[in-house]
C-alpha cells in the first residue's frame, strides 16, 4: 500500500514537471508605434512633385561628401556649377532647384543685366552673381516671390527658402522631415561643413522667406 501510494506521488510530480516544462506560446507584444515619417508622405504634406523633387534633392545632397569652399569659380553658362564635391549655402537651393529645371544663375544674370542699378553692382558676373544671397533676395523680391518674415514656425513649409542675418547672408531649403515634438521642419544648409539637415530655422534672425510656390 505505502509503494502504491509512493508511485501515486512519483506520478503526479513527473506528470506536473513535464507540463511546467513544455515550451509556453510567447505573448504577443505590441509594436511601439512608428514615428511619422513625413518623407514617405507625399499625400499627408501635399507636396507638388516639383517640390518634392527639390526636397529630395537637398536632402541628398546632406550625404554628399561637400567641402565648405567660397572660393571664385569660373563655371559654364547656363547651368553652369562649382565641382560637384565644392560648395557654399547658395549652392543647396541652386542645386536644388536646378533638378527641376530652374536655373538661378540664368535668371539672376539677366535680371541683373536688365536692372544693374537694383543691385548695386557696377558689373555682372555671371560666374558669381547668382551665388550670392543678397543678389538671391533681390531677385526673389523684385519678382514677387517673396512673403513676410514669420515666428510662426507652421508658415515655414517643405521646399521654402529661408535667408538669415548672418555674416554676409546664409540661406537654407526647408525640408519635409520634422523635428520631434514640433511643427517645423528641419533645414537643410551649408553653413561651414557641408550639406547639414539641422533643426536651425529659428537659429538666426530671419531677412527674408521664399515658398517654393512662388519659385518661377
Amino acid at each position: 500500500m505505502q509503494r502504491k501510494f509512493i508511485f501515486v506521488l512519483l506520478s503526479i510530480h513527473i506528470l506536473s514537471f513535464t507540463t511546467a516544462c513544455q515550451e509556453t506560446p510567447p505573448k504577443q507584444v505590441s509594436s511601439p508605434p512608428q514615428r511619422e515619417k513625413p518623407t514617405d508622405s507625399l499625400v499627408k504634406l501635399n507636396l507638388s512633385e516639383t517640390c518634392q523633387s527639390v526636397v529630395n534633392h537637398v536632402k541628398w545632397q546632406s550625404t554628399q561628401d561637400v567641402t565648405y569652399d567660397p572660393s571664385y569659380f569660373t563655371i559654364s553658362y547656363p547651368n553652369g556649377d562649382v565641382p560637384a564635391n565644392k560648395g557654399v549655402c547658395v549652392d543647396v537651393p541652386i542645386r536644388g532647384l536646378r533638378s527641376i529645371g530652374i536655373d538661378l544663375q540664368k535668371l539672376v544674370h539677366e535680371d541683373i543685366l536688365n536692372a544693374p542699378s537694383a543691385y548695386r553692382i557696377s558689373r555682372a558676373d555671371k560666374n558669381i552673381d547668382h551665388r550670392r544671397c543678397t543678389n538671391l533676395i533681390v531677385y526673389f523680391k523684385r519678382k514677387n516671390q517673396t512673403v513676410p518674415v514669420s515666428s510662426n514656425e507652421e508658415n515655414y513649409k517643405p521646399g521654402d527658402l529661408v535667408f538669415w542675418d548672418i555674416a554676409r547672408g546664409h540661406v537654407g531649403v526647408v525640408s519635409d522631415v520634422r523635428v520631434p515634438g514640433t511643427n517645423r521642419f528641419y533645414m537643410i544648409h551649408n553653413i561651414c561643413c557641408g550639406p547639414k539637415m539641422e533643426d536651425f530655422l529659428f537659429a538666426a534672425p530671419i531677412v527674408c522667406h521664399v515658398p517654393f510656390e512662388k519659385i518661377k
